[in-house]
């Protein structure tokens, strides 16, 4: 039920940095430097959160070079590479289609994980990733979502570019919970990664010229970052602990919930149009969040038991 629960949260929060990150590029703001807020922004609110916590949680993070790596490979892949690409293709296509292709993740982690014995098999766990593959198949089709004045969803240029995002989340869930530093929080890793990959977000946009302040004297675009902010530094704790609890393929199905949210979003914020076939694989996505999900509580609950028999 505590995976669910995070698996609900981390989904939503995630969500809301799309939304702001498109209301941002609605701004004229550059990909590069709505991203460069977001990890700063997201780090300031981390180390906030952590100060007034109590227990491991307080500790700074570890700079050896163990810790470093980490940062640097977990951050590219988990953060900054899927959400410069989504700001990109924001730009092109609606926020619930980019949503909607973060959803893809799932299949990509279970593939990768079954390949590499990271995760056993069950017919029914993949029976429901099928059905999620299929339900956003369905939402990503030509016919699917469209909207006047923006390019057609169904542009395979702009489709196979978002297909990066992912691929890219994929390859993350399974290197953080690999490779995560023995006696290392979540709190510890998630500052030390936003602040690196804030350091080199910073040095891009210097050298091309992307720190132009006169662009904060916006309101609208001052508010979206403020918010993007908000919801980074909050869902990148809620994911770093969502792994904890459930490992990486588990982890993968927060994108069910982004697709899901953005969808509504995108309706409610910008009038984005679904039809009933649109409804339909919304609901096959739930099938397939439900099924995984009730697979892993008792798969949970069958090795507890077996623990407490073996002392």
């Amino acid at each position: 039920m505590k995976a669910l629960l995070l698996l609900l949260l981390s989904g939503t929060l995630a969500a809301g940095v799309f939304v702001t990150g498109k209301q941002a590029g609605n701004e004229q703001l550059a990909p590069m430097y709505i991203l460069f807020w977001q990890m700063t922004g997201g780090a300031l609110v981390v180390l906030a959160v952590s100060r007034f916590s109590a227990g491991s949680s307080r500790r700074l993070p570890v700079w050896d070079w163990q810790h470093l790596q980490y940062y640097l490979v977990g951050g590219l892949l988990g953060i900054s590479l899927p959400y410069v690409l989504a700001f990109i293709v924001m730009r092109e296509l609606q926020v619930g289609t980019v949503g909607l292709l973060t959803a893809l993740s799932p299949v990509i982690t279970y593939g990768i994980a079954r390949v590499l014995k990271l995760e056993q098999g069950h017919p029914v766990k993949l029976i429901g990733l099928v059905l999620g593959l299929i339900g956003v198949t369905l939402l990503v089709m030509p016919n699917g979502i469209s909207e006047p004045g923006m390019a057609h969803d169904g542009d395979w240029r702009y489709t196979l570019l978002g297909l990066g995002i992912p691929a890219s989340l994929a390859a993350s869930n399974l290197y953080r919970s690999h490779y995560w530093p023995q006696g290392s929080d979540a709190t510890q890793l998630a500052i030390g990664m936003l602040t690196v990959q804030g350091l080199a977000l910073l040095l891009i946009n210097a050298a091309t010229g992307n720190l132009d302040i006169s662009m904060l004297a916006n309101r609208d675009a001052v508010l979206a970052l403020a918010l993007l902010s908000l919801f980074a530094g909050a869902s990148y704790l809620s994911t770093f602990y969502l792994l904890r609890e459930g490992g990486p393929v588990y982890l993968s199905q927060m994108g069910y919930v982004i697709s899901v949210v953005t969808m509504l979003a995108g309706i409610m914020l910008w009038s984005e149009s679904y039809d009933g076939n649109d409804l339909v694989s919304m609901g096959l996505i739930f099938v397939g969040v439900l099924m995984t999900t009730v697979i892993r509580s008792m798969e949970q609950s069958r090795q507890a038991a077996l623990a407490v028999s073996a002392q």
